[in-house]
């Protein structure tokens, strides 16, 4: 890790973080395959269980056992348990999930349904009953023929003959005639295809068996005719299929489990609990579940055991062979849930058969949840972390680049120190230290150039008196006789007196020219009309050279600066122009405009620079001249300082014919102005 740099450092953390919830995802899958096998273990067992206790009661209960003996399984009606919740308003939009338990019956091809469902308190009851024209009574009184339904679930027989669409009457035949069931609430409403009737019977108006017929009237010739009378009990009494009225299978009915208990044809003979229990409606379970109601009820596909009168598969025949089979459906799916099926014994003999279905669905969607709320909790600890790091990194890079400006404002590009950083006191870490480092290093760098600064004065002013002393010494010697080599010994001590005073005064001037410079404001100057008065001055001074200005710019040109520094500057190049020139061609002096660029350019004729030293000739007491001459390699020195001043850069290049050598200012738009 010491070797990745803090990039790669921060996608490794990222990885990790992304690399948790897939292992999460996994641990979840491995669990719930343990949740599946324990399952599988506990309902095994239960199965077993209830197997036994069947068989016991097979043996005591002679019903029960004539029930599962019986090859013709008597007609029922079939009764389902409520699971959603049933608004009576005439409508089938809630009967949706009970449609498989409905009864059918057709009389002169149009067809009628009716489902009936219960729950601890209420019947209810769905009749779809298709009509090409619905009569009603003329009056609540009216005792004319009009479409009617008729039923028997208890004490009562029951009439619902309306007078119009809406809430309708239960009617009951007396002695006096028709008297309102008033606990009885039931609705009738019109559809494109006949009608519907919707009704609630309290449980304690139900007996045990049914009766339900229909009464068709139809008008012909403004006469009220019947059309036909079609039953959905054949005309008698039918024994409803009740899991309340189970008696004590009852008391093994279970929201956990479904139990079913099958004769050998595959009657289904009790049917009672769920395959499981009713989850919460919440987006936690709908994320798993897409189809859970509101209600918190789903539908499992592949649960083709559930409502039915009859149910066959290749288990059940293993099951009703006498060996003990055992099945998961929907193995890729959340709802996969769990079959079991043993077979039951009367002696030796196979009577029937348990099935137990169940779906650990509620475990898994609690494993999940947990997995789910861990990967929230790691997104917002990764969110957090990232929220962290981008404002320290903020915070870091905010004092970065404000060192980073200290020190560009602290240091100039000749590398001399105009102030020294502060130290950084607020703050203890790796950027207050590298602050304190910076403002050590200009602090010293300072005190150095200073020193520097008062050295050159101090030999200048030490320097002066000896050497003054020296050379007058020297001009005593030179008045009286000397032979020839001692003439020549005085003459080279005088020339290096000479050379020495000539170096001093020369690094007084760059020390002086450098504290000018700090001093000086920049005004805005015609640089092409002071370039002329320049030129024409130089060709006076040096009548053996010749000199050509050439201005390639679109107007005049203004630059910020110093006049004077400027001419200061063009004398120090121009002198250094003249030194190297060979008189082969003009000193040629250029200001043209560039693309955003003000270019000034000097050149001559002469011998070349190096490459290598080409960057090395604008430093401090460096000199190219391979002849002994008295320059001492400051004039470039003190123009690329008042180059610097003025915002230009400096630098030299040899011609590409080999012939001599140019030194080129350039300027950024920022640092002049051009006025057509």
């Amino acid at each position: 890790m010491k070797h990745l740099s803090l990039t790669w450092r921060l996608i490794f953390i990222s990885l990790i973080f992304g690399v948790l919830p897939i292992v999460g995802w996994w641990l979840v899958d491995d669990f719930e395959g343990k949740i599946e096998q324990h399952h599988q273990d506990y309902y095994k067992q239960q199965t077993n269980n209830l197997r036994l206790l069947i068989e016991q009661l097979v043996a005591q209960d002679g019903e029960l056992q004539q029930r599962l003996l019986t090859q013709d399984r008597p007609e029922q009606f079939v009764v389902q348990l409520r699971e959603t919740g049933i608004l009576v308003d005439g409508f089938s939009d809630e009967w949706y999930p009970y449609l498989a338990g409905k009864k059918q019956v057709r009389n002169f091809g149009q067809n009628a349904s009716l489902i009936l469902v219960e729950d601890q308190d209420y019947l209810y009851g769905l009749y779809q009953i298709e009509d090409n024209e619905i009569v009603y009574r003329a009056s609540q009184l009216g005792v004319e023929l009009s479409d009617k339904v008729m039923l028997n679930i208890g004490p009562y027989r029951l009439q619902f003959r309306p007078i119009a669409p809406g809430k309708t009457a239960a009617l009951r035949q007396t002695s006096q005639g028709f008297r309102e069931v008033t606990p009885i609430y039931a609705q009738w409403q019109e559809n494109s295809k006949g009608y519907s009737l919707e009704f609630r019977i309290p449980q304690a108006l139900v007996g045990d068996s049914i009766f339900s017929e229909i009464h068709d009237i139809d008008m012909e010739q403004q006469q009220r005719k019947l059309q036909g009378i079609y039953s959905f009990t054949n005309f008698e009494q039918l024994k409803l299929d009740s899991q309340l009225r189970s008696g004590f299978f009852q008391q093994l009915s279970s929201e956990h489990y479904r139990l079913t208990v099958v004769n050998t044809k595959g009657d289904v003979l009790y049917q009672l609990g769920e395959l499981s229990p009713s989850l919460q409606s919440n987006w936690k379970n709908k994320l798993w579940l897409p189809q859970l109601s509101s209600s918190g009820d789903f539908e499992i596909e592949m649960d083709n055991f559930k409502g039915k009168t009859k149910i066959s598969s290749s288990t059940l025949d293993q099951a009703l062979s006498g060996d003990f089979a055992q099945e998961w459906l929907l193995r890729k799916s959340i709802t996969k849930f769990y079959r079991a099926l043993s077979p039951i014994h009367k002696g030796n003999q196979t009577i029937g058969a348990i099935v137990i279905e169940s779906s650990p669905v509620q475990q898994k969607l609690q494993v999940r949840h947990y997995w789910m709320w861990f990967s929230l909790a790691l997104g917002l600890v990764w969110l957090l972390c990232v929220w962290l790091m981008l404002r320290q990194s903020r915070k870091m890079s905010r004092r970065i680049r404000s060192l980073r400006d200290k020190t560009e404002q602290a240091v100039t590009d000749s590398g001399q120190i105009l102030k020294v950083i502060e130290m950084d006191e607020r703050f203890d870490d790796e950027v207050a230290d590298l602050t304190n480092s910076f403002s050590y290093l200009t602090h010293r760098l300072k005190q150095y150039h200073d020193y520097q600064e008062k050295l050159v004065a101090r030999l200048n002013h030490e320097l002066r008196t000896p050497i003054a002393i020296i050379r007058s010494s020297l001009d005593n010697l030179s008045l009286n006789e000397l032979s020839v080599d001692e003439q020549k010994l005085l003459d080279s001590a005088q020339s290096g007196a000479s050379r020495l005073s000539q170096t001093l005064s020369r690094l007084s001037e760059a020390n002086r020219l450098e504290q000018a410079i700090h001093n000086s404001e920049k005004i805005a100057f015609d640089a092409n009309e002071l370039l002329q008065q320049l030129l024409a001055s130089y060709q006076l001074n040096w009548p053996e050279h010749q000199f050509i200005y050439e201005a390639q710019t679109t107007g005049k040109v203004y630059l910020q600066g110093s006049p004077e520094l400027f001419v200061q500057m063009m004398d120090k190049l121009i002198s250094n122009a003249v030194d190297f020139d060979n008189k082969t061609r003009a000193i040629k002096v250029c200001l043209s405009e560039l693309d955003k660029l003000l270019e000034l350019s000097v050149g001559n004729a002469g011998p070349t620079i190096d490459r290598k030293q080409l960057k090395d000739i604008f430093s401090l007491m460096h000199s190219s001249r391979k002849t002994n001459s008295n320059h001492l390699g400051l004039g470039l020195y003190i123009a690329r300082l008042i180059a610097q001043f003025h915002g230009g850069k400096i630098q030299a290049r040899n011609r590409k014919d080999g012939t001599g050598v140019s030194i080129y200012i350039r300027w950024k738009n920022k640092h002049f102005t051009i006025v057509e």
